[in-house]
């Protein structure tokens, strides 16, 4: 697949806010350097995250600024050729593309504003 070159494997730390010390660790695939692609094993669920890499390491990153999106329920199959499959597709498509046949047509979505007003 054309994405082997785009997905790098690395660590991802997510804390609460509320209790440092309260920290989970997820194995996953970063893009861009600055998203992380992972799989919560415990219900199946692929999330995308924007992330921050750690200073002084090659593999490490945390919790970017805004929160997560589920990008599928209940992931079956492997994992890897999952993302690959995801991430090759939306690197094919246009924004145009991706908010008439991809995020308009997802039946869970509600109204939402993507303030778009700010391209003016």
């Amino acid at each position: 697949m054309k994405t082997t070159g785009k997905l790098k494997l690395a660590s991802l730390i997510i804390t609460s806010l509320d209790d440092v010390n309260d920290f989970s660790l997820y194995q996953g695939y970063v893009i861009n350097e600055c998203y992380f692609i992972f799989l919560e094993k415990s219900s199946e669920t692929l999330w995308l995250r924007h992330v921050y890499k750690v200073d002084h390491t090659d593999h490490l990153y945390i919790n970017g600024d805004g929160g997560g999106i589920i990008l599928v329920e209940q992931t079956r199959g492997n994992i890897t050729d999952v993302i690959e499959r995801i991430v090759e597709r939306l690197s094919g498509m246009d924004a145009l593309t991706f908010l008439t046949d991809v995020l308009l047509w997802t039946p869970e979505r509600v109204d939402m504003s993507l303030k778009l007003d700010r391209f003016q």
